[in-house]
């Protein structure tokens, strides 16, 4: 039975609803030892409710996807968890045999993104070598504008020519959106998708922007510590670049150039250049033991005689 599945949901859910019933059945039953079985049943009920409740939100949030994720039969198990596979790992494996070499682009509809702040769903670019590395995590660049049709289309061509080893996630922000749906909604979504890292990631922002980035890059200086800034503003009407960032910040700010393609896909290549290689698997703290190695026989021992 699926930990995620509508069965084992409603097996619990109806485990709990028969014993609050029996519960309330036998509350006034008489006996010597009435105060016990009441709080028995009460214990009972309550704690079938919360497994109802959590098994509930693990289906609606896939916090343990499986049982090896929740109970893991050995040590080697138990640390590779971090690398389990992401919930876009297969059909991005099926879909990387459609489209050989080239990194694979979608549009990214993860559980209630329409609540998100965004104009139009996320486009994310997953790079060609990620199907072949399935213990590999990511890094992750994240690029933020207000939607508009022309340089999206100009972002998808620069992002298939410079996605290199990184996640690329397009997302087009409203005037009124937070910090926190890059530090918190977008990257815990991400994480149960995609086999991503939870560190050393890119933001790139144009310079309209800027008190957002900065806002973002305070609150998750872990996460994000590049950001590149689009100065794409008329050259009389040019912001100045954010001189309040935190000292070990990364930060790149790019005029603009005769071409808008351009400057983007120099902001990608020059964001991907600042994030490390992908991590590979970590070791497990206890190394299976070593196979049994088979002996020869030994020669019979004869006695002098």
């Amino acid at each position: 039975m699926s930990l995620t599945g509508l069965p084992l949901l409603a097996l619990i859910g109806a485990a709990a609803a028969g014993a609050a019933a029996v519960t309330a059945r036998t509350w006034r039953r008489p006996g010597r030892r009435r105060a016990l079985t009441r709080a028995a049943a009460l214990l009972l009920t309550e704690a079938l409710a919360l497994l109802t409740v959590g098994v509930a939100a693990n289906r609606a949030e896939q916090f343990y996807p499986t049982w090896s994720d929740l109970l893991p039969a050995d040590a080697t198990r138990q640390h590779t968890a971090a690398t389990r596979p992401g919930r876009l790992d297969r059909w991005l494996t099926a879909r990387a045999a459609l489209t050989r070499a080239d990194p694979v682009s979608f549009a990214w509809h993860p559980p209630r993104w329409t609540s998100w702040p965004l104009t139009a769903a996320p486009t994310v670019v997953v790079p060609a070598d990620y199907p072949r590395h399935p213990t590999w995590r990511y890094p992750v660049v994240v690029l933020t504008d207000q939607a508009d049709p022309a340089r999206e289309t100009a972002a998808a061509h620069a992002a298939e020519d410079h996605a290199g080893p990184t996640v690329l996630v397009f997302t087009h922000l409203r005037a009124t959106a937070t910090p926190d749906i890059l530090t918190d909604g977008l990257p815990t979504s991400l994480a149960r998708d995609l086999r991503v890292t939870t560190h050393s990631w890119a933001l790139v922002a144009p310079t309209g922007l800027a008190p957002l980035a900065r806002a973002v890059v305070r609150a998750a200086p872990t996460r994000y510590p590049t950001l590149v800034l689009l100065d794409d503003a008329p050259v009389p009407d040019r912001q100045p670049a954010p001189t309040d960032l935190p000292s070990t910040e990364t930060l790149a700010v790019l005029g603009p150039p005769t071409r808008p393609g351009d400057r983007l896909a120099a902001a990608l290549a020059w964001a991907c250049r600042q994030t490390p290689a992908p991590l590979g698997a970590p070791p497990a703290l206890i190394p299976p033991p070593p196979p049994p190695r088979d002996h020869p026989p030994r020669a019979p021992h004869h006695r002098r005689g």
